[in-house]
C-alpha cells in the first residue's frame, strides 16, 4: 500500500472525537465537543472537536491541526509514527515503512526484540546471571532500576538465544535481520548462525513507543573481551544516527521542563534518572546527528550536554552543540570534575550534587571560550583573535537571529571584548556562504534610489489583531472549496493583504497540493500558521459544501475588492510622497502614476457591479505586468 492510500485509509477510520475523547474528557457542545485543553493548564474548557471538520483547536492556547497532529503533539511522534499508532488503533495494517513489504518483517523484529529481552531479564536474576547481577549490586544501583530500564544478562554461548529463536518459531531469515546473531563465513557443524551477545550486561534499546529495537551489551570485569560495549548492528529496526537510550522514559520529562541532558552512556542516563534527572537520554555508540537533534527538538528548547569532562568529552561536546546550536537548540554544558563521570559524582558526592551540576550548566559559547583559551595556553592578542574567529564560526551556524545575539553577548562577556566589534566579524562569518565574488564588488559610493511604492499596512497594536471580514471570508471560503485555491493564486498574492498574519495564513494556503480538505490539513500540520487557520475554520458558519451560491463568482468579487484596497493603499502612498518632491519631471511622472492607480480602481468597481470577471481577470493580469 502506498503512503497516501495507506494515509487516507487510517483517516477515513480515525473518528476524531474517539482518538481525542481517549485523552480528554469530551462533553457534546451544540454541533461539536468540548473539553480542558491536555496543552495548557485551564479550569474552563476551550478546547474543540469538531468531528465534521476532523479538527480541533484550542482557543485558549492556539493549538490546533487534524488527528494524526493531535497523536503527535500528545505522543511527541513524528508523522510516520503517528500513521503507525493510528493504524495499530484503527485496525489498518501498516504495510509501508520506506520501502513496500517491510511492515511485516518489522512486526517480526520486534517480536523477536520483546522474546529476548523477557528472556535477557529471567537469566539476570538466574544463577547463570550471578555475575552480572553482582556487578550491578556493586554499582550500588537501586533496586527498582533492574525493571525499569529492563536490564538483563546474555549468557556465555555461541546458541543458547539461537536455539531460543528457534523454539520461539522465528524463521532464519528473520534472525539474520534481527542483528541478535552473527553470520559465520564458514558455517561450523553446519551452523552458520551464532549469538551476538555472549557473557555481557544487556541494556535494550527502546524507541520512543516504548518498543524494543536493540540492545547493547557491557562486559563484566574481569574480561578480557576487546570492546567495552557491544552493539546492536544496523537494522530495519535500529538506526543508531535516530536512536537515543531512555527516549522513552525521558520524554514525558522533557515535555514538561523542555530540557534534554545529553550523556555519554547507559549507565550515565540510568544514573541521572535515579538522581530525578528524568530528562536524559544518550547516543547509542555514535555523534549527534542531525536526525537526534531534530527529535530533541520535538520536546525540548534547550539541550545540556553532560560529558566526560576528558579530551574525547569535550571534543564531543564541540560537535554535539555546533549540530544542536543548527536547529535552533539552546545549549549548555554541565562540567564535571576531572576524571569523573556522572556515576562517580553520584557515588561519591550524592544524587543532589549531579543536580546541582545539572542546573549551574555553562552556556556553550561560555564553555567553548574557556576551552579553547586553555588549549592556546598562554593568552596574547593573537590567540584571542584566533579564539573569538572560531567562536564567531560557531555563532554563524545558529539560525535565528535572536539566539545569535544572546550568545554573542555572552561571548563579548567572556572574551572580555566589545559586542559591536564581535558583531562586524559574525556578520562577516553569517555572510561568507552567500557570496562568492567578494574581492571583485565594488562599493557602494552612490545614494540608492527611492524604494517603490508599497502597500500601506497600518501598525498592529500589542494585543491580538482581529482579521479584516472580507479577508477572513476569503480563507472560510478557501476551506470550503479547496478547489478555488489555484485560482486564487493567480490573483491574490500575499502582499495584497493587509497584515503579516494573514499574508503567513495565505501562503500556507497556497503551500496546498492536494486541493481538499485533507490536503490542507496536511500541508497546516507543520506550518506555522496552522492553528490560526484551524481556528478560521471552527469559527466558520459556511457549510462544507461547494453548493452555496456559486463559490466562482463570491471569490471574484472578493478578490476584486481586496485588489481595489491594494491599489488604493499604493496611490495613498504616492499622494504622501507628492507633497515632498520638487522636481518637476519625477512630479509629473508621480501624477500619472497615481491617475492610473485611479482609474483602475474605477474599472475594478465597474467590472464587479456588473460581475463582468473576464474582464476584470484580464485588467489584474495587465496590472500584474506593469
Amino acid at each position: 500500500m502506498d503512503l497516501e492510500t495507506l494515509k487516507e485509509e487510517v483517516r477515513a477510520r480515525a473518528d476524531i472525537v474517539d482518538i481525542i475523547g481517549r485523552s480528554v474528557k469530551l462533553t457534546r457542545a451544540s454541533g461539536s465537543w468540548k473539553g480542558l485543553c491536555p496543552f495548557h493548564q485551564e479550569k474552563s474548557p476551550s478546547f474543540t472537536v469538531n468531528p465534521q471538520r476532523q479538527s480541533y483547536h484550542c482557543f485558549g492556547c492556539d493549538v490546533g491541526g487534524d488527528v494524526f497532529k493531535f497523536v503527535m503533539e500528545m505522543e511527541h511522534l513524528d508523522f510516520m509514527g503517528a500513521l503507525e499508532k493510528l493504524a495499530q488503533q484503527t485496525g489498518v495494517e501498516f504495510t509501508h515503512d520506506g520501502n513496500k513489504g517491510n511492515a511485516g518483517l518489522k512486526k517480526k523484529l520486534l517480536e523477536i526484540h520483546e522474546k529476548t529481552t523477557a528472556y535477557f531479564e529471567q537469566l539476570l536474576v538466574s544463577r547463570e546471571g550471578e555475575k552480572a547481577f553482582a556487578y550491578l549490586q556493586k554499582r550500588e544501583l537501586l533496586p527498582e532500576t533492574q525493571s525499569n530500564f529492563r536490564l538483563g544478562f546474555a549468557p556465555d554461548s555461541f546458541d543458547q538465544l539461537l536455539n531460543k529463536a528457534r523454539e520461539w518459531g522465528f524463521s532464519e531469515q528473520d534472525m539474520r535481520d534481527s542483528g541478535l546473531f552473527g553470520v559465520r563465513e564458514n558455517p561450523r557443524n553446519g551452523e552458520a548462525l551464532y549469538d551476538r551477545f555472549r557473557n555481557r550486561l544487556i541494556f535494550p534499546i527502546l524507541d520512543e513507543q516504548a518498543r524494543v529495537i536493540g540492545f547493547s551489551g557491557r562486559v563484566i570485569p574481569p574480561s578480557d573481551a576487546k570492546a567495552k560495549y557491544l552493539n546492536s548492528p544496523e537494522t530495519l529496526l535500529f538506526k543508531k544516527s535516530r536512536v537515543l537510550y531512555g527516549i522513552d522514559k525521558a520524554r514525558k520529562a522533557m515535555t514538561e521542563k523542555r530540557r534534554a541532558v545529553l550523556c555519554e552512556g547507559q549507565l550515565d542516563v540510568i544514573r541521572c534518572h535515579e538522581s530525578n534527572i528524568c530528562e536524559a537520554v544518550a547516543s547509542q555508540g555514535t555523534a549527534i546527528t542531525e536526525n537526534h537533534a531534530q527529535i530533541l527538538k520535538r520536546y525540548a528548547d534547550e539541550v545540556i550536554l553532560l560529558l566526560d569532562a576528558d579530551t574525547a568529552g569535550i571534543k564531543a561536546a564541540l560537535r554535539s552543540a555546533d549540530v544542536l546550536l543548527a536547529e535552533g537548540i539552546i545549549t549548555r554544558v554541565a562540567s564535571l570534575p576531572p576524571g569523573e563521570d556522572p556515576d562517580d559524582v553520584v557515588r561519591q558526592y550524592g544524587s543532589a550534587r549531579l543536580r546541582d551540576i545539572v542546573n549551574a550548566a555553562d552556556p556553550f559559547v561560555v564553555f567553548q571560550v574557556r576551552t579553547l583559551v586553555q588549549q592556546e595556553g598562554e593568552i596574547t592578542e593573537t590567540s584571542r583573535l584566533r579564539v573569538a574567529r572560531k567562536v564567531m564560526e560557531s555563532l554563524a551556524g545558529v539560525k535565528e537571529a535572536v539566539h545569535r545575539e544572546e550568545m554573542l553577548r555572552q561571548a563579548a562577556g567572556a572574551l572580555g571584548m566589545r559586542e559591536d566589534t564581535l558583531r562586524q566579524d559574525l556578520n562577516t562569518a553569517v555572510a561568507k556562504p552567500a557570496h562568492t565574488n567578494r574581492n571583485n564588488a565594488a562599493p557602494r559610493t552612490h545614494t540608492p534610489p527611492p524604494p517603490r511604492p508599497k502597500p500601506y499596512i497600518p501598525p498592529a497594536p500589542a494585543q491580538r489583531i482581529g482579521i479584516p471580514p472580507t479577508e477572513r471570508t476569503l480563507l472560510e471560503m478557501l476551506w470550503a472549496n479547496p478547489r478555488l485555491i489555484p485560482e486564487a493564486k493567480t490573483f491574490l498574492r500575499p502582499e495584497h493583504f493587509s497584515s503579516e498574519a494573514i499574508r503567513e495564513m495565505l501562503s500556507a494556503m497556497y503551500e496546498v497540493q492536494k486541493y481538499t480538505r485533507e490536503g490542507i490539513l496536511d500541508t497546516l500540520r507543520e506550518h506555522s500558521a496552522g492553528p490560526a487557520l484551524i481556528k478560521i475554520d471552527h469559527d466558520s458558519k459556511l457549510p462544507l459544501s461547494e453548493e452555496f451560491g456559486s463559490p466562482e463568482d463570491t471569490l471574484m468579487e472578493i478578490t476584486m475588492l481586496l485588489r481595489r484596497n491594494h491599489l488604493s493603499q499604493q496611490r495613498q502612498l504616492l499622494n504622501q510622497q507628492i507633497h515632498q518632491v520638487s522636481d518637476p519631471e519625477v512630479l509629473s511622472d508621480l501624477e500619472a502614476e497615481i491617475f492610473k492607480y485611479k482609474m483602475h480602481e474605477t474599472q475594478l468597481k465597474n467590472y464587479t457591479e456588473l460581475k463582468e470577471w473576464d474582464k476584470g481577470q484580464m485588467l489584474l493580469s495587465i496590472i500584474d505586468q506593469q
